[in-house]
């Protein structure tokens, strides 16, 4: 009886290949990726709301959280999925916090995950 082993190979390499999935710029709707004006929280952080709206909406998307870096006036956004059999919701805070802004306009692009996926431009940020 062999077929338990190879059974289960098939279920172990399903569950780990359909864990957190980063997505690609095509995967969002034209007008998908959606910023808000920046908002001053404490004495010099600032939040920039960020909200997504995917192409095909289906319920075994979970959106997760958004990997950013900010490099020379540039903020980098990725968006995280969640997706089957180890689904789970968590608190999204809407957004990003940007640490001591020293600019006082940013450039907020996509970056794809793929490598040479590309980089795609959504927005200009005003500091407030």
């Amino acid at each position: 009886m062999r077929i338990y082993p190879t059974i289960a190979l098939i279920v172990i390499s399903l569950c780990l290949t359909s864990c957190l999935d980063k997505r690609p710029r095509s995967f969002f709707a034209e007008d998908g990726i959606i910023v808000g004006d920046a908002k001053k929280v404490g004495k010099e952080d600032i939040f920039i709301p960020i909200s997504f709206k995917t192409q095909i909406v289906h319920s075994a998307q979970i959106f997760h959280d958004v990997q950013w870096a900010e490099k020379n006036g540039v903020i980098y956004i990725t968006a995280v999925f969640n997706e089957p059999p180890f689904s789970k919701k968590i608190n999204y805070s809407g957004g990003i916090v940007l640490k001591n802004p020293k600019l006082q306009t940013y450039d907020l692009k996509y970056k794809n995950p793929n490598p040479g996926g590309g980089i795609h431009d959504i927005s200009k940020i005003k500091m407030p």
